[in-house]
């Protein structure tokens, strides 16, 4: 089956891949409101291409002819593998841009000292805000 540029459901199934890794490169990389945005578009684009019924040839058209040509059946959606990865890829970025959100909310007081010091060395103090266990992971910044 050949990918059909003018079929509406396979080019959606397409830009919900493409949007749903690149939203999975901007988490990674701290870009969260555009990873949020990309994300949400991936699984509107995704959803929206299982849902679609495929294209029938028309009423008038014979299923002669070259495979291109032929009419499209109910088993024939090759745009099912492109929407479900990009379903998949879209719920990761979401998922690590929630759990960026909530550590932001969780230590508001450590984001807000580090954003407020004037000099490495308060940055390096506001360390004492985390736990231990995160000062490795987050209190690397100073």
């Amino acid at each position: 089956m050949r990918w059909d540029p003018t079929d509406p459901a396979q080019r959606r199934a397409r830009y919900a891949l493409l949007s749903g890794m690149w939203a999975v490169f901007f988490a990674l990389f701290s870009w969260t409101y555009l990873a949020l945005l990309l994300g949400a578009l991936a699984l509107y684009w995704g959803t929206s291409a299982l849902r679609a019924k495929p294209r029938d040839a028309g009423p008038g058209t014979s299923t002669a002819g070259t495979p291109a040509e032929r009419p499209r059946t109910a088993t024939a959606r090759p745009q099912t593998t492109a929407a479900v990865s990009g379903l998949v890829t879209a719920s990761l970025a979401i998922v690590m841009v929630a759990i960026t959100f909530t550590a932001q909310l969780v230590y508001r007081d450590y984001y807000t000292c580090v954003n407020d010091a004037l000099t490495s060395q308060a940055k390096q103090s506001c360390a004492d805000l985390l736990p231990k266990d995160l000062r490795g992971v987050l209190g690397s910044e100073g």
